[in-house]
């Protein structure tokens, strides 16, 4: 119920789910007196959530640094174990082949390190997060990826369950504990999913160093004029993906699932 309930709210956390409805409710008749303060309203959206600064800056304030790990003798991220949540990927059914998003170097960043064996062991954590269309699940498709580069396929553990990030956490800590893996393990996620994931997985009792990858927020800062005047639809994009955390935080944590 809960992962239905999260799919179906996720067009609240959209700045232009809200513009439409301003939009729709302004064509009422009872809001015809409104129309003005509905218009400013529906401007404001629009500059505020694709303030490029403004939100930079708060990406900046969420996204952790690398190298965090639960494990506090843990000093040096030395681990041959890695965990890496799915997120990154879709499979393109008329060409038969998998193709990867913006978030792939969920994928790209350790993969130098399993080629090179320094990482002998890969969690691939991802099934199906769609409620309906469950034809594409991550975790096999991206296991298939790695043999394919030569990757030692025994050595190669999937979860195809979970759905979400509370989820991940829980079926990854089955696979640790039967292959009877004590030590931290390299936790890979993007930088702005970190903060839940680190949450899920100590709730879980894993232990990790966390690796966080594909951050959204630019740490030089290099603001033009256009960056603090004209709205960006890519800050836009950062904005919704940004409040989709801190409310999947907050939602997680009245569940009780961090």
């Amino acid at each position: 119920m809960f992962f239905i309930l999260s799919k179906i709210t996720s067009f609240l956390f959209k700045p232009l789910s809200w513009v439409l409805l301003i939009l729709l409710l302004s064509l009422l008749p009872r809001f015809a007196s409104k129309r003005r303060k509905m218009a400013m309203m529906v401007l404001a959206i629009f500059y505020l959530t694709g303030h490029s600064v403004l939100i930079n800056e708060l990406c900046l304030l969420w996204e952790p640094e690398p190298y965090t790990c639960s494990d506090t003798s843990q000093v040096v991220p030395s681990t041959k174990v890695c965990v890496i949540l799915g997120g990154y990927s879709g499979f393109d059914h008329a060409r038969n082949r998998v193709g990867f998003t913006e978030a792939s170097e969920r994928l790209f960043y350790p993969m130098q390190n399993i080629l090179n064996h320094r990482i002998d062991t890969v969690i691939l954590s991802g099934g199906s997060a769609s409620i309906v269309m469950k034809k594409y699940y991550e975790s096999t498709h991206i296991a298939q990826y790695l043999k394919d580069y030569g990757v030692n396929p025994n050595r190669i553990f999937i979860d195809a369950k979970s759905r979400n990030t509370y989820e991940n956490a829980v079926e990854t800590k089955k696979i640790l504990d039967s292959l009877k893996i004590t030590e931290p393990v390299l936790l890979v996620t993007s930088a702005f999913h970190m903060p839940r994931s680190k949450g899920c997985y100590d709730k879980a009792g894993v232990k990790y160093i966390a690796y966080p990858v594909h951050y959204m927020g630019n740490a030089t800062r290099d603001y033009n004029l256009e960056a603090w005047l004209i709205p960006s639809t890519g800050a836009m994009e950062k904005f919704q993906t940004l409040l989709r955390e801190v409310v999947g935080m907050i939602s997680y944590k009245i569940t009780g699932k961090i």
